[in-house]
């Protein structure tokens, strides 16, 4: 019988994000998760995790150091057949998330839907208001990404061998998986929302209007700027994009931090 315990897959490498995010996002899947779960990190710089972490080593792939970003192309590491039991529930995630509630219904998700389940990249707020006007295609965004194991290992193969040159064209990992992904369906509209896109106001509403706290949503992504602990510092510390922004700590991400990541 397949182990349909879910397991969540993780990234760290580089000076990107810190072993507190990945210990922050352990710290509230355990808190919020109603059944049990497994994160797996897969790292090259294991130090400082918290005991109850899997720690799988950065497999062997052609890219070089220097061209892992733009994108974050080690993210297809887990795509590498074997890591785990065929069928089992995978969901890779990005750290630089807020978990809202039990993440139980995206494990059904998958478990009832084969194939590939992916974010339909955000439009930003005036490609929404003057669709018209901006237009743009919008792909795929990894930042939650879920399928059973031992589906997606082409993947994996189409990237381990190839070099800069032929990755180039698909600009990063998102775009690739988007493009060699079997069977790709995307995640229902409201369950996975960008905080940046989603849910921050454009100038000049974000001055007189909270960020809303979207309790209905799954996971709210930071892709981007600002990150969590950004929104969640002290007030009158500016933080955002110059057309998005605040000056406060907005008061659900700040709970969360305070409350994961110590």
């Amino acid at each position: 019988m397949i182990d349909q315990t879910p397991v969540f897959v993780c990234l760290k490498w580089g000076e990107g994000y810190p072993t507190l995010y990945t210990n922050t996002l352990f710290r509230a899947l355990s808190a919020l998760m109603d059944r049990p779960f497994r994160l797996a990190c897969i790292t090259d710089e294991p130090d400082g995790l918290l005991a109850g972490i899997e720690i799988i080593p950065s497999p062997k792939f052609t890219l070089p150091k220097k061209h892992w970003v733009p994108g974050m192309w080690p993210k297809l590491a887990a795509f590498q057949p074997g890591l785990f039991e065929d069928g089992t529930p995978i969901i890779m995630i990005d750290v630089d998330v807020v978990i809202i509630q039990d993440l139980g219904p995206l494990v059904d998700h998958i478990l009832a839907e084969p194939g590939l389940h992916i974010i339909h990249d955000w439009h930003d707020s005036l490609e929404r208001w003057f669709p018209k006007i901006w237009n743009n295609e919008r792909l795929s965004n990894s930042s939650v990404v879920g399928f059973r194991a031992g589906e997606q290992g082409q993947i994996w193969r189409a990237f381990e061998g190839s070099d800069w040159a032929a990755l180039k064209p698909y600009i990063n990992d998102q775009a690739f998986i988007h493009h060699y992904a079997e069977n790709r369906k995307f995640w229902p509209q409201p369950w996975v929302l960008s905080f940046k896109k989603s849910l921050c106001w454009h100038v000049p509403v974000n001055l007189f209007r909270p960020v809303p706290h979207p309790k209905e949503a799954y996971i709210v992504a930071f892709h981007g700027v600002p990150d969590p602990e950004d929104v969640s510092g002290k007030p009158f510390q500016r933080w955002g994009s110059p057309e998005k922004f605040g000056f406060f700590p907005v008061k659900w991400v700040k709970d969360y931090w305070d409350r994961f990541s110590r």
